[in-house]
């Protein structure tokens, strides 16, 4: 589900363009974000080094494994929405790792057979969990003007005693690195959304992410009909969504607490508060 919606580098700026078949430059455009909506780091190393790693160690007994994992990716209003607002897809991967740490995340791009020049890694964890559930929201920072689909390998990576586990440069090279057989995840990207849009039957396009005491959800472009509207509110549906700015998008108090009374616009989050699943957050929120 897309869950995850902002600015581009933290401003309005003109993305990068990737074709369909460019593998490189989408992987050099991997983008990661905690759920409150915050960049987080990419780092690469060689994507070769991480397939060797796989090939020769992926039998051993002490391997990490992935238990579960995303079933696709999917952008259905591309991965940039508007010019400006970075779409990514929720991906909740569970592992179990012999080696008692949070394993590193290996993302490398594949099509056809070729697979991308660099592997993007979200670094691993020195926690002593041998099992557990890596989440974190993953896009791309660059446009694809005519869609794309391909292939994600993802693996997870691991070392005895969590040697360098949160350093991927340093992990791929250390003593005793392990990494699982990739699990294949296609990817769907659709053609840019301008944020525009229509629904059909008279429903109002607009968005339903949310970032308020209880957490986190929603979608970035929603078709929103009356009956269920009305039926959430007891409010007539709106004629129009609610722009950038708009403040109690979020009901306060009685019967619509917590309901999305004015739905922010495609490509926005209702946002309450200073950080998604405070429970001493504010009230109300604005469209951001």
């Amino acid at each position: 589900m897309l869950v995850v919606v902002a600015a581009v580098g933290g401003c309005s700026t003109t993305p990068a363009s990737c074709g369909a078949d460019d593998l490189d430059c989408f992987m050099d455009h991997l983008g990661f974000q905690d759920f409150n909506g915050a960049d987080l780091p990419v780092y690469f190393v060689d994507a070769t080094a991480v397939a060797t790693i796989s090939t020769t160690t992926s039998s051993s007994p002490t391997v990490p494994v992935i238990t579960s994992e995303p079933v696709s990716l999917t952008y259905m209003f591309g991965t940039i929405i508007a010019g400006d607002a970075f779409s990514a897809d929720r991906i909740d991967v569970g592992f179990d790792d012999p080696n008692n740490c949070q394993p590193m995340l290996a993302f490398t791009l594949a099509k056809n057979g070729v697979h991308s020049k660099h592997t993007g890694c979200f670094p691993g964890i020195r926690d002593n969990r041998r099992t557990g559930d890596i989440m974190t929201a993953v896009g791309f920072t660059a446009e694809a003007p005519e869609g794309a689909t391909f292939d994600l390998l993802l693996n997870v990576v691991s070392s005895p005693d969590c040697t360098s586990i949160d350093q991927p440069a340093a992990l791929i090279t250390a003593t005793g690195v392990e990494a699982d057989n990739p699990i294949t995840v296609p990817v769907t990207i659709a053609p840019p959304s301008t944020g525009g849009g229509t629904c059909s039957g008279g429903d109002l396009l607009v968005s339903t992410l949310d970032c308020d005491p209880l957490g986190s959800g929603g979608q970035s472009s929603y078709c929103l009909s009356a009956a269920e509207y009305t039926g959430a509110t007891g409010m007539p549906l709106p004629a129009a969504c609610y722009p950038a700015g708009t403040t109690g998008c979020e009901g306060e108090s009685g019967s619509t607490a917590g309901t999305l009374v004015k739905p922010c616009c495609p490509g926005l989050t209702c946002k309450v508060g200073s950080a998604c699943g405070d429970p001493t957050g504010a009230v109300g929120g604005s469209c951001q």
